[in-house]
């Protein structure tokens, strides 16, 4: 695809402007200075090809943006369209004479999305889009790559300048998650966690009696379901075996009876399948061949008596070709006959003719002139080519004669007004001191341009430094730029480890919450339980029977063995009571409760469990109190590690995040800091070069006799001062040297046509002289014209062809006699042979009746020939038949003694007796087959296994092992049952709240491991496709595409590196440059400038590559070359017109210089300048 032009209908600073790109040339250069319209031009164009942004800046001087174009594509198709800014439908047609838009014939995008390949905007600016950042950006990812050939060559074919940053990203992604022998990655720590959530619920899982007593029930039933599983297989492989052997025992029996059968018919020979068959043929073909030879000897007896009685006549067939000639030549005979009296009249006729032309010629000439006399009078073809070639001469000599005297009166004029204009043009002086210093001037560029441009930049970065540090830091620069800031991967460690603690922190409250919750839902319980009436416990039943116990201990004391006194017994045990009242109390208590604890069993073991699980949570929430203590401790000492760092880089109340924030800006300021130095530097070399510059031209200017270089006067007017001066004195030499060298041609073409006029008068008279000798020989007189000549010639033409018409004639008129005289020689001499009689009869009726004779014998001798073959066939047909008979009797003999008999009538017995033994041996084989087929073991096996066996006894065993099975199945649904019951029992045996809260986290756990997991699959999965395709790239043009890249190379550094080189680092394949004298030279190893013009070089190449496949696209770049020298930007133009061989190349610069360089360099008509400047606003093309 080739833009042809480009309508800027309104937009921008643009009106009704044109750009044309049609002239043939494919390289165009767009040249704008500053405020020109270059990046509008730029933003235009893509806004043409991929829509106009709505939220655009260029609509500041047309609310309704338009830009169109005409393309033109590789098969000479031709689409005109214009865009205008709108939310839907922006394209519609263009009318190229007017180049207004059709807003009555939209365009679909489709149309100029097949145009550009589907490109969308942003993968255009990478395959298709060049400019000096991307290029800065390709020649870094080149070092940080290390010149990797495949990313070297995927990112120049791509336009990608980040690969390695995306391999790294998607590497340290992948490796954070997981590595298999890194404990720290994420999917290792929750793996962990994992384990320690599984231990916790397996730790916490209530382990009682009841539990043990499940747990073994369950073993139990799982031992007798298995045993009753195993019992069942087992008969029912027997049920299999028995039914195995019902099925084989008939066939078993039925080849033991075949087996019988075939010993019987053992002495008989066995014969072939087809011995019957063979038989039966055998005698069909004998009767045949008898009847064959009985039928052929009648048929030859009855043709030798019918060819017996034909007669052919011999002396007819051996003329037969005269007699077929003779007839077709009848013909032309009798039309001779007819045609000799008009070629007679005819003759008369051309004579009379001849003696008139003879008379108009020569009128001196006899009337009775013979033919041969008049032909002498014909002039001989050299002769006639000899005037001719006297009269073309005459007509050159004469226009000649007329040019030449034109050619002295024009240069005789020329050569006068050039004498006049050198007397305007004196000699002028030479100022080559002064081109001298223009030259080194120019060479060094735009200084006070550059010097601007720096002292912008770094008055710019001044004050973003200002301003940055401002932000950054309140205390002394020195202090900041001396600053020793943390590592990045120590930021990242505090961050994780303060989000680590708030998380468990977070976690312990939600734990402690949830407890808080479930022993205010247990207590409730409790005095639900408590108020549908008392509840005794078993603690309670156990301290009122010791109670008990102990005041019957009393009782011996005081009044059974009285070794104490009762009433102080009494007042410890009870006060206010007398001993035996207060036991009699405890007994009835004691009763009471054991009464109420029997009488409410379960409610009072709910009632006991809750109260259990109430005081295991409230242990629960204290060891989360002291989990929570460690955490705040720890917290406590993090925040003083932390603070150590802050207070270092002087920022106390900063956090890790914000930190890290602030050291990679501390980082960027650090960097620009030093930029500022560097440019600041440069701004100091460029001064003093401009000084330099300035007095240099200056003391030239002088030198001339010019006004020299003022202060007030920029380098640039006195530059151009200079170079006016030179190419004055230039032009107004070169004008002097041109009309010097035009005069002196001038005069040596008069001399030389004063010299051409004598020849050519020389020439005149000797032909004047050959043409009055010539024409005497065609009776004209010597003063005679070409034309008159060329006359006399037509006439004597004509004279001719009467002569050579007439010779015709008699020629034809001697055809014809000699025609009839031989003919009728030939039907004589032919009646003769034949012994026909031509009495009473002409040539023509002699001759159809030999004809008609002719049919006849040969259709007698016709009939004597297929006679003789019917014979000779049925001779050959007997002889066969004889053959056939014999070969016939020799079978039927071997068929005898193969079957062992003594006569062919006893064959038929013994082939039937052959194929019941066959049939027998045949069917053994065929049960043998079923046997081992149906029991997949050797048939000796199979035979072994039904041996002894009988079929009535074996159906009774499957009778009674099927009443087994069933029984069993039976008893193993029963067992199965009792299993599911142990296995529910079990299931209902639940831990505590701290089981079911581990496994709920460890759920948790293994949800956030599949997270990360399919997070890492996809971040190693997105890896292997980036290399694979990286690889794939590398493997299809690494060739080419190198081998291109380093001829660019090579051209682009001015022959500084011949070549690129591929190398190993560390089974690593790197890019590397060649210099001339072999040395190898590393992408690390290039300067800045060499490593911008190798990724060009690489783009480049892979962009010609691109294009051996697909259609041209057009290539737009953007001041590309603004770091190049002068040299290495000529020879980078050179490479961009070779590129515009294969497709369109749009160049758009800011700088003049470099339009100046192509001239130059490039030829013309290789490459065409478009000028952006304010004063061709409005229609321009």
């Amino acid at each position: 695809m080739k833009i042809e032009r480009v309508y800027l209908k309104a937009y921008g600073t643009f009106s009704d402007r044109i750009l044309d790109f049609g002239d043939g040339a494919n390289f165009h250069v767009i040249y704008g200075p500053n405020e020109a319209g270059k990046s509008t031009t730029l933003r235009a164009l893509t806004g043409l090809l991929f829509g106009i942004n709505e939220r655009t800046a260029d609509k500041f001087l047309h609310p309704q943006l338009r830009v169109g174009a005409t393309m033109l594509t590789q098969q000479g198709t031709r689409l005109s369209v214009m865009r205008r800014n709108a939310r839907k439908q922006t394209l519609f047609a263009l009318d190229e004479a007017t180049g207004t838009e059709l807003t009555d014939q939209p365009v679909s995008e489709e149309s100029l999305s097949r145009l550009l390949g589907g490109l969308d905007e942003a993968l255009y600016r990478s395959l298709f889009g060049l400019d000096m950042e991307g290029l800065t950006r390709g020649s870094e990812a080149l070092l940080a790559g290390k010149g990797e050939i495949g990313q070297s060559l995927f990112e120049a074919a791509a336009g990608m300048t980040s690969l390695q940053r995306l391999l790294g990203h998607l590497e340290s992604e992948a490796s954070n998650l997981f590595r298999p022998r890194a404990s720290s990655s994420v999917i290792h720590i929750a793996i962990k966690e994992l384990e320690e959530k599984r231990k916790l619920a397996r730790d916490t899982t209530v382990r009682t009696n009841a539990w043990e007593q499940a747990d073994r029930a369950m073993r139990q039933a799982k031992e007798k379901h298995t045993k009753a599983r195993n019992d069942l297989a087992a008969l029912r492989d027997e049920h299999r075996r028995l039914s195995r052997i019902s099925s084989n025992l008939p066939l078993a029996a039925e080849r033991v009876s075949k087996l019988q059968e075939l010993d019987v018919l053992q002495h008989i020979p066995l014969l072939p399948p087809e011995a019957a068959e063979q038989r039966i043929e055998i005698e069909v073909k004998l009767r045949a061949a008898v009847e064959t030879q009985r039928e052929a000897k009648a048929e030859i007896d009855r043709l030798h008596a019918k060819r017996s009685v034909l007669v052919v006549r011999e002396a007819l067939l051996a003329n037969a070709a005269t007699i077929e000639r003779l007839h077709h030549a009848a013909k032309d005979w009798r039309g001779a006959v007819e045609r000799m009296p008009r070629i007679d009249r005819d003759i008369v006729a051309a004579k009379a003719d001849i003696t008139n032309r003879l008379r108009a010629i020569a009128s001196d000439l006899a009337p009775d002139i013979t033919i041969d006399q008049a032909r002498r009078l014909i002039p001989a073809p050299t002769l006639i080519a000899r005037i001719q070639s006297l009269a073309d001469e005459y007509a050159t000599l004469h226009a000649k004669n007329e040019q030449l005297a034109e050619r002295s009166r024009i240069i005789t004029g020329t050569l006068e007004q050039l004498r006049v204009d050198l007397t305007e043009h004196p000699e002028q002086v030479t100022l080559d001191d002064l081109e001298t210093a223009r030259e080194e001037a120019a060479v060094q560029g735009d200084l006070a341009g550059q010097q601007a441009k720096l002292d912008r930049e770094i008055a710019a970065l001044d004050a973003n430094l200002t301003r940055d540090t401002s932000v950054l830091w309140s205390g002394k620069l020195a202090d900041l730029l001396a600053l020793r800031v943390p590592l990045t991967t120590t930021l990242r460690e505090f961050e994780a480890e303060y989000r680590r603690l708030e998380e468990a922190q977070r976690t312990l409250q939600d734990k402690d919450a949830n407890l808080d919750r479930d022993i205010g839902d247990r207590e409730r319980e409790l005095r639900g339980l408590t108020a549908a009436g008392e509840i005794a416990t078993h603690e309670q039943v156990q301290a009122a029977r010791l109670h008990r116990d102990d005041g019957w201990h009393l009782i011996r004391e005081g009044y059974i063995e009285r070794s104490e006194d009762p009433d102080r017994l009494s007042a410890d045990f009870s006060p206010g009571l007398s001993l035996p009242t207060a036991y009699e109390g405890t007994v009835r208590e004691a009763d009471r409760l054991a009464d109420l604890l029997h009488a409410d069993a379960g409610r009072a073991a709910n009632f006991e469990t809750t109260r259990q699980r109430v005081a295991e949570m409230q242990n629960a929430r204290i060891t989360l109190s002291h989990r929570r203590d460690e955490l705040t401790e720890e917290l406590h000492q993090l925040n003083i590690r932390w603070v150590a760092i802050a207070t270092s880089l002087e920022q106390p109340d900063i956090t890790p995040i914000a930190a890290l924030e602030w050291c990679q800006k501390h980082a960027a300021w650090a960097e620009r800091s030093t930029q500022l130095g560097m440019l600041r530097q440069a701004r100091q070399e460029i001064t003093g070069s401009l000084a330099a510059t300035r007095a240099n031209l200056s003391q030239a200017l002088t030198g001339c006799g010019l006004a020299g270089v003022t202060e007030q006067e920029s380098l640039v007017a006195a530059l151009t001062r200079a170079k006016v001066a030179v190419d004055t004195v230039r032009q107004a030499a070169t004008a002097r040297a041109a009309l010097v060298g035009q005069i002196s041609q001038q005069e040596r073409d008069l001399a030389d046509t004063t010299s051409q006029q004598s020849l050519l008068t020389e020439k005149v008279n000797a032909w004047q002289s050959q043409w009055n000798e010539t024409v005497a020989a065609l009776h004209l007189s010597a003063g005679a014209l070409p034309a008159e000549a060329r006359a006399r010639i037509d006439e004597l033409n004509e004279l001719v062809n009467a002569l050579d018409s007439l010779d015709a004639l008699t020629r034809e008129a001697n055809f014809e006699r000699d025609k009839c005289a031989t003919f009728e020689d030939e039907l004589s001499t032919l009646s003769s042979a034949v012994s026909e009689s031509t009495t009473d009869k002409d040539a023509d009726h002699r001759v159809s009746l030999l004809y008609g004779e002719l049919a006849a014998a040969r259709e007698v001798d016709r009939e004597s020939k297929q006679i003789n073959a019917n014979i000779e066939r049925e001779t050959t047909q007997l002889q066969q038949a004889e053959i056939a008979e014999s070969s016939q009797h020799e079978r039927l003999v071997e068929l005898v003694r193969r079957a062992g008999v003594q006569s062919s009538d006893e064959l038929p017995s013994v082939e039937a007796d052959s194929a019941r033994k066959q049939l027998l041996a045949a069917r053994i084989a065929e049960i043998d087959d079923q046997l081992v087929r149906s029991a997949a073991r050797p048939i000796a096996e199979v035979l072994a296994e039904v041996g002894g066996h009988d079929i009535s006894d074996t159906d009774t065993q499957m009778t009674e092992v099927e009443v087994a099975i069933k029984e069993h199945e039976a008893g193993g649904e029963t067992v199965y049952a009792q299993l599911l019951e142990a296995n529910r029992t079990f299931d209902a045996i639940d831990g505590s709240d701290a089981a079911a809260c581990a496994q709920q986290e460890a759920e948790e756990l293994i949800a956030r491991i599949a997270r990360h997991a399919h997070s890492y699959a996809r971040t190693r999965l997105a890896q292997a496709i980036v290399s694979r395709v990286v690889h794939s790239y590398r493997e299809k043009h690494q060739g080419p595409v190198l081998r291109r890249a380093g001829e660019i190379f090579a051209k682009i550094t001015l022959g500084s590196f011949c070549s690129l080189v591929t190398d190993y680092n560390d089974d690593t394949q790197v890019l590397q440059g060649l210099r001339p004298d072999g040395i190898r030279v590393g992408v690390t190893g290039m300067s800045q400038g060499a490593r911008d013009q190798l990724f060009l070089a690489l783009r480049i190449a892979a962009i010609e590559e691109h294009l051996k496949q697909r259609e041209a696209i057009p290539l737009v770049i953007d001041d590309l070359l603004v770091q190049f020298d002068d040299a290495r930007a000529s020879a980078t133009l050179s490479v961009l017109a070779d590129l515009a061989q294969q497709t369109q190349v749009l160049f758009f610069t800011h700088h003049g210089h470099l339009c100046d360089i192509a001239s130059s360099v490039l030829q013309v008509g290789m490459w065409r300048r478009h000028d952006l400047g304010t004063a061709n606003v409005g229609n321009w093309r």
